[in-house]
């Protein structure tokens, strides 16, 4: 019995982690907050993108490029960003499967901190 209920501990918390990994094609970096004070570093040219997400639940935003496509999760009332590689994106965000474009969602270019990115604002 007491084995029983240790793998399903461990099944259980193999199963949360694995939902919170990224999906897509793996960013050069992510973090928490705007990463304002990020810089660009290398040779190759990069950008952020930051996500402000003001609904009670996680967000999941999408970058889409020819050829390449990251996805972020931003949990509940939160903000956070990726690097990826410079480039023309087309921005969309789910919430648990529904379009949270259909509330209110911005893109605007954001290039505080010597470096292009664009800021993502998702409300309700």
């Amino acid at each position: 019995m007491k084995r029983l209920l240790f793998l399903s501990a461990v099944a259980l918390a193999a199963a949360f982690l694995a939902g919170c990994g990224e999906r897509g094609d793996k960013a050069i970096a992510y973090g928490d907050g705007l990463g304002q004070d990020w810089k660009p570093t290398g040779a190759a040219p990069q950008m952020r993108i930051a996500a402000q997400n003001f609904f009670t639940r996680d967000v999941i935003v999408y970058a889409d490029a020819p050829g390449v496509h990251y996805e972020m999760t931003v949990g509940p009332i939160r903000e956070r960003y990726m690097i990826v590689p410079l480039g023309k994106y087309e921005i969309t965000a789910t919430t648990r499967g529904n379009s949270a474009g259909m509330s209110k969602l911005w893109v605007d270019p954001d290039d505080r901190g010597a470096a292009k990115g664009l800021l993502v604002k998702i409300r309700p």
